[in-house]
């Protein structure tokens, strides 16, 4: 019986072991960026963390001739400010109808959390759900 009870007090204390440490590699993980943070598609659903003064860029694939196109939800949130909006493509000069890449930059303007919230859409479609969505949490320090 006393050996049982030792073996379960040794897993109990490995076990809160192993979950303190997957804490402390949780909080150090998101350190704050000073220049410039540059995210595509693949950060969609994540959080991004910027030091007030840092600039952030969303690239987006995008092909404004079939009427679709990037579009910020609602309002972009206080803790950024909108700097530019471009279309980036490689195609050749003339070609119609070719894709290229939507890139938003945006300056950390104000600490505090908010959420970019991001809709692939046709502007005429009301009512009609968006193609596509990209969603980033943005943390300024």
């Amino acid at each position: 019986m006393r050996g049982s009870v030792r073996v379960i007090a040794l897993l109990a204390i490995g076990l809160s072991l192993v979950l303190a440490a997957g804490c402390a590699v949780t909080q150090n993980a998101a350190a704050p960026v000073s220049g410039t943070l540059r995210v595509d598609a693949s950060a969609d659903g994540t959080a991004v963390h910027l030091k007030q003064g840092a600039e952030l860029v969303v690239s987006l694939e995008s092909n404004p001739s079939t009427g679709f196109d990037w579009k910020v939800v609602e309002s972009v949130p206080p803790q950024l400010t909108a700097k530019d909006d471009t279309f980036e493509t490689s195609a050749t000069p003339g070609v119609v109808g070719a894709g290229g890449t939507r890139v938003f930059t945006y300056m950390a303007a104000v600490f505090g959390t908010g959420d970019l919230d991001l809709e692939y859409v046709r502007s005429w479609e009301k009512g009609v759900p968006p193609e596509r969505s990209f969603r980033i949490t943005v943390v300024v320090e």
